[in-house]
Formats: C-alpha cells, structure tokens, sequence
C-alpha cells in the first residue's frame, strides 16, 4: 500500500510537468542500478558477530581496474562509544581488482580473497566437500552435508583482495582505474552488500551507491564530485555530484510490523517490534592526510499525519546510528506514529555531502510480549538504499588519493 502510494504521487508529480505547471527537475545524479566509476559501499561489517559478502560485477565488453579502499571507521578504543576523547580509527587498508569482461567476483570481507589460479567454477555440493567453502574456516572446503556450499571463491580471482583487521566496521570505496591506476570515467562498475549474521543465517542487502564519472576527469589524485571550476577542481566535476538531501522511509522506533500483527500466532498484539539504523559516511574524504572533517547532519521528521519535528547529530570519518540514539523523537511513543519519511541533509557550517543506508531490524514475538525480549524471540534485517532529491551540493566534496595510488601527483 505504502508503495502504491509512493506511485501514484509520482504520476500525479509526472502529470503536473507535464502541463507546464512546475518546471522539470533534473535527475538525481547518484545511482544504485546503474553501472558507476565509483561505488560507495557505506556499511560494512565484519567485527566477529557480523560480516559481509562484496559483490562487483564489470558491465562493460572490456577489461576494467579498480582502485579500492577499506575506511576503518571503529573508535580507537574498543567497547567504548565514539566521542571527543574516544576518536575513529580512520585507519585505511588500499587494493586492486580487476576483472575480465562481464566479469562479476566476490569476497567474504573477514578472509578477503587469496590469488589462487586453481579456482574453479561453483558448483556447490553436499556429497563433494572439495565443492563447499566456508567463510568460517578462511575459504577451505568444509565436510560433507555443510549448508553453505555457496562457492565462496569461486570462478576468476580479481587479484588478492587483503582480509580486514579484526572488529572491523566501516566502509568500502572503489574507483576505476585504468592500467595504470590513473583514474577514469569507465562507469563500468556496479555493486552490491550482503550483511551476514552466521549463528542464524540472517541476510540483508543493498546496493553500492554509485558515482557516474565525467570525460573532464583530468586522471589526477583529487578526484571532484560535482561543484564548479575552482583552483583543486580545475577542470570542474570529474564526478556527479553528492545529493544536497536523502529521503530515509522507514518505520518509527518501536513500531509494530503489521505483517507479523495479523498472523493467527499473534492473540495478544503487539507481537512485534522494529527498530532502524543509519549509516553515513563523507563524500569528501582525504586518504592522504587521513583528517577526516566532522560533519553535521540535520533531520526534518515527518510521521503519517503530517506532522513534522526536527533532529541533528554530528559524526566524523564514519556513523552507524540508532535513530532513538540520534533523538528520542524518532521512537513511535514521541513522533505519535508508526511510519515516518526523514529527510536528511549537511549543516550549511559544515557543506560536505554523505552517502546513506538503512538498516531496519523486526523483531517477532510469538508470545505477544510489547518488549519483544527473550529467548522466544525472532529476528530478522533489511536494508535498504535511500532515496535522493535532484539537487546536489552545492560545492564540489573532493576524495584525495595518496600520490602513488590511482594516478600521479598534480
């Protein structure tokens, strides 16, 4: 319904361009269908608890390279909560893949990818453990019977994809490359995240968010998404821009899943309850200094009747929020309803664009407990891209590569 909605605003929105009574805006610029020059892989985990399965696919009839860096975003110390004394680590780890025509690849991000010529093709088996691999057990083949024979490193190896360090989360970023590592507007590269929780078999997944480049990319190290000719951006937008604004549809904190609601199991609702992460990371980024700038980030929150109440936070290098610890406005017991639209944009003080996920947690309670705690519980995640206005930014955010990786120092 919430959907059938969405479309036919949409058609309403369609119609009114076209009777001339507002004018046609520009398409949003950032994509997570089509084949980009870079991707942005906003969230990924792989902290012991967690991890995540990679997937790049080449789109284009021609060998493509790819210049791709790991952004630790975990605080400095461990366990404790990211704050002025308690700073992310920043610490990045940098690579190179390419691949064949029409080539896709993947890797488990906790084990990375070894360069073995001996790879074969995926044919998983439950009679032939030589078949299986198990993220687990660093790629080696599991017994018989093992329910995931998936082929975790099967077919072509990319080139050796490096594990990440332990309690790992924070984000991927990929920039085509050609063979030199100087960088270019192939826009062959499309991706996808799968979030991995291994003691339940729970999956979530999105697409990476995709930068389409420009023939103007002078093949640099300063990479320029979006903006005007200024004196780092002297050939203008290399890149599309950053949206100025992200629309997050999701449900308020505590909310009941109506799904789970109308099940004949369900005799005493609530039986359910979802919860909502967000996760940000700057558009701007220095991997030469590794001094990430601190961003601020401004929430308008609308629910079902219209009304609309306002947030912000600030975060640096890379954010996973619970939105109640954003502010407690987002739970459903404050905002005075169940499903929310948030539209979320940069301070004017701090005008650096972000790329979003979202990540909503349902969570079942058979016994109809409104805490939804306990070992009867059930849980399940889905995550989700966000939607974007059709403006950019207004200034050009900048991604610094270190001289010697993706092209020569200007």
């Amino acid at each position: 319904m919430r959907r059938q909605r969405k479309l036919v605003g949409l058609m309403g929105l369609a119609a009114l361009v076209g009777l001339g009574v507002i004018a046609k805006p520009a398409v949003a610029k950032v994509t997570t269908e089509q084949s980009a020059s870079i991707l942005v892989f906003p969230k990924v985990i792989a902290n012991g608890t967690r991890d995540t399965i990679i997937q790049i696919t080449n789109t284009s009839n021609n060998m493509r390279h790819a210049h791709c860096f790991y952004v630790n975003g975990a605080p400095t110390i461990s366990g404790v909560p990211i704050g002025p004394n308690n700073p992310p680590l920043w610490t990045e780890i940098d690579f190179d893949i390419w691949l064949t025509k029409q080539q896709p690849t993947h890797w488990v991000v906790s084990t990375g990818r070894q360069d073995n010529p001996l790879d074969r093709s995926c044919r998983g088996s439950a009679t032939d453990p030589s078949l299986n691999c198990d993220p687990a057990t660093s790629g080696q083949p599991t017994g018989p019977g093992k329910p995931n024979a998936d082929c975790c490193d099967a077919g072509f190896d990319p080139g050796r994809v490096p594990p990440v360090v332990g309690d790992f989360t924070g984000e991927l970023k990929c920039i085509e490359v050609d063979a030199s590592g100087f960088p270019v507007p192939g826009n062959a590269l499309k991706g996808e995240a799968t979030l991995v929780d291994p003691p339940t078999n729970d999956v979530s997944k999105y697409n990476a968010i995709g930068l389409k480049g420009f023939d103007t990319n002078n093949m640099d190290t300063t990479l320029c998404l979006g903006g005007g000719v200024t004196a780092s951006c002297p050939t203008g937008a290399e890149y599309e821009g950053c949206p100025a604004t992200w629309i997050l549809d999701h449900p308020a904190i505590g909310a009941p899943d109506r799904v789970v609601d109308q099940q004949s199991f369900c005799t005493t609702p609530p039986c359910s309850s979802v919860s909502t992460n967000l996760t940000v990371v700057p558009c701007t980024e220095n991997f030469e200094t590794q001094k990430p700038p601190p961003v601020t980030l401004q929430f308008s929150i609308t629910n079902e009747f219209e009304q609309t109440f306002s947030a912000s936070t600030t975060f640096t290098c890379w954010a996973s929020f619970d939105l109640e610890d954003i502010n407690p406005i987002f739970n459903a017991s404050n905002v005075g309803g169940n499903v929310l639209v948030t539209k979320m944009r940069s301070a004017s003080l701090t005008p650096i664009g972000v790329m979003a996920v979202i990540e909503e947690t349902h969570v079942q309670c058979p016994g109809g407990s409104a805490q939804c705690t306990g070992a009867s519980t059930l849980v399940a995640r889905n995550a989700q891209n966000g939607h974007t206005t059709f403006q950019d930014q207004v200034g050009p955010d900048i991604i610094t590569i270190p001289g010697g990786q993706g092209g020569q120092v200007p």
